[in-house]
């Protein structure tokens, strides 16, 4: 017997099985409040029977609006974004949007791509990671006119990228000036730079400028930098290092560009009986659930990644009409976050001399 496709089941279908007119049906299941329970509960045990799945995209185009949200993050190799869609997750759905992720491996194109399907769906706003897109990409976006959120990155003035509409960050280019700063204070003096995609990541590329820098503005070597095309992981931050005390063997600390990198650093260290923070000084960025817990704990860069989700998704209730409670920050667009160093043991304490640690 060949197969043959199974036609959809229809708010029709439901509303014959439950002999009631195709408007009753559907106010039955989204507009509860307008018919009696006898009625809903009728309804909702033929859409069960039938094993009924509300066409959300047709009920999107017949407001003019769907319920879908999309959430548009650079990657999914590591889980830097876990906290994000969780603060986003905390709020939007109980207001009955529903979160859909996509993934644009750094690139522009497929960042397009994807705000195109997206739009396709006329989605209640949507959420991008950063603030540097193609020129196709804004005009959609802004002949849209859906609310549009920015974050992980800031356009503070600094940069010649606006905010498209709301904007929720931190400055990536301070991140590594205070790093720099931080490092100096601790008594290192040949402060290396590694981390992936450190050409195609504008994000990556604007700390890197501001660690470069803070680190010439201290008289301190600036071109200890290891980079790489691969995803991160605990292998390539053990090749990282590998590499750069291959080309720069003076190299005394270490800023990577997520805390898996640091980790993976750390295990090499450790494997050729290195002292951290006396040989060498490891630093992550982020402060992920890994950081605290290496032995020796792991100084990181804390950036409140939950945070930025829930102002994220507060600042969209607000603007969509959401619940009450769900009331916009204060402070006006873009918003700064700000970030933390949250010093642990794997580098000294600043003003501590290298003599004086045991």
């Amino acid at each position: 017997m060949t197969g043959r496709k199974r036609q959809r089941v229809t708010i029709t279908d439901v509303a014959r099985l439950a002999g009631v007119a195709t408007m009753t049906a559907s106010r039955a299941l989204n507009r509860p409040e307008m018919v009696s329970d006898e009625l809903r509960q009728r309804v909702l045990q033929s859409a069960d029977e039938l094993n009924y799945i509300p066409d959300r995209a047709a009920g999107g185009l017949a407001s003019g609006v769907g319920l879908a949200l999309p959430v548009l993050v650079p990657t999914l190799h590591h889980s830097v974004y876990v906290q994000i869609l969780e603060g986003l997750q905390e709020r939007l759905p109980q207001a009955g949007y529903q979160l859909m992720l996509g993934s644009t491996e750094y690139s522009r194109e497929k960042e397009e791509t994807l705000v195109e399907v997206f739009l396709g769906w006329r989605p209640s706003a949507i959420v991008l990671s950063g603030i540097d897109h193609s020129e196709r990409t804004v005009r959609l976006l802004r002949a849209s006119g859906v609310p549009v959120v920015e974050i992980m990155d800031l356009a503070d003035g600094n940069d010649t990228a606006q905010p498209l509409d709301l904007n929720i960050g931190f400055s990536h280019s301070r991140v590594g000036e205070a790093v720099v700063t931080y490092l100096a204070a601790c008594g290192y003096r040949n402060i290396a730079y590694a981390g992936t995609l450190t050409t195609l990541d504008p994000r990556s590329v604007r700390r890197i400028q501001g660690f470069q820098g803070a680190l010439k503005r201290l008289g301190l070597p600036h071109h200890l930098i290891g980079r790489s095309d691969l995803p991160s992981s605990l292998a390539v931050g053990r090749d990282l290092l590998a590499g750069l005390l291959e080309e720069f063997p003076q190299t005394d600390a270490v800023f990577f560009a997520n805390d898996e990198l640091a980790a993976g650093a750390l295990f090499e260290c450790q494997r050729r009986g290195l002292r951290v923070p006396d040989d060498l000084a490891i630093m992550g960025f982020s402060d992920e659930e890994i950081a605290s817990h290496l032995y020796p704990a792991l100084t990181t860069v804390r950036i409140p990644r939950h945070e930025i989700g829930r102002l994220a998704a507060d600042l969209l209730l607000a603007r969509l009409g959401g619940p009450p409670d769900s009331q916009p920050p204060v402070a006006p667009s873009p918003i700064d976050v700000g970030f933390e160093i949250v010093q642990r043991q794997t580098t000294r304490s600043p003003g501590q001399h290298p003599q004086e640690t045991t």
